[in-house]
């Protein structure tokens, strides 16, 4: 989890990022950035090229790495610990991958347990074959949760590794309306729901709870003009030059 310098680096990095008037919210590499900010490890320009690899920020120190999300909810979402939400983890297509992954002939209509295991599989070959090419030892999930408003936000941090096929048991969900079998299949541990795979997109979400060390963050929303703005990052980068002089 996040020590107390970086809970309060993490502060000042949204309140930053949320002045900027080129920036609406805090998604994907703007997230990233600020992770990296608030670990103080080396970013890379995303001009240089992104990867699809697993972890969006590693420390080559501990070699520690983090998969992160950003994920906007309501004004009127619950942050209190114990609430459940959900987020993509993976695009999975196993149908396409079967034969690949050990399961030939596997099709949509094959039994739930044999698609779960496929799924279960597909996710553990990713995070053994990331962590050693990012050289990861030490995993984690880094979650910002965010309100639509932009005042308040919560971090989530997990462990991330590969799951155990054994704890799951597989059923296709159910349509309320009408009752009909429904386009996701999910996986579950002792009747608690912990991932689900929609066959249509085949994307595999998991489920998660916002856990008691959740970092809650409340700050006041200012925005810059965009003529100060720019004024001032021209101003820091003929600083920046100068001092390069």
């Amino acid at each position: 989890m996040l020590t107390e310098d970086e809970i309060y680096r993490l502060k000042q990095a949204i309140v930053a990022t949320v002045a900027s008037p080129l920036i609406g919210s805090i998604e994907d590499y703007t997230w990233e950035a600020i992770f990296h900010y608030v670990k103080d490890i080396s970013l890379a320009d995303p001009a240089l090229g992104r990867s699809k690899l697993l972890y969006d920020a590693v420390d080559p120190a501990t070699s520690t790495g983090w998969s992160l999300k950003s994920l906007q909810v309501n004004k009127k979402a619950d942050f209190s610990v114990g609430t459940i939400y959900s987020y993509v983890i993976q695009r999975a297509d196993v149908i396409k991958k079967a034969t690949e992954l050990g399961f030939p002939g596997l099709n949509e209509n094959s039994l739930p347990e044999e698609l779960g295991e496929a799924i279960v599989r597909h996710w553990n070959q990713k995070v053994e074959k990331d962590s050693l090419k990012q050289e990861v030892e030490a995993s984690y999930e880094g979650i910002l949760l965010k309100k639509i408003h932009g005042t308040e936000y919560i971090y989530c941090e997990y462990p991330l590794g590969q799951l155990d096929q054994s704890f799951f048991s597989w059923a296709w969900t159910v349509n309320k309306k009408n009752g009909k079998t429904g386009v996701g299949l999910q996986g579950s541990i002792n009747g608690q729901a912990q991932l689900i795979w929609y066959k249509n997109q085949k994307q595999l979400f998991r489920f998660r709870v916002i856990p008691e060390t959740a970092v809650p963050i409340r700050i006041e929303r200012v925005r810059l003009t965009p003529t100060y703005y720019v004024s001032a990052i021209l101003s820091a980068l003929r600083d920046k030059n100068e001092e390069i002089s």
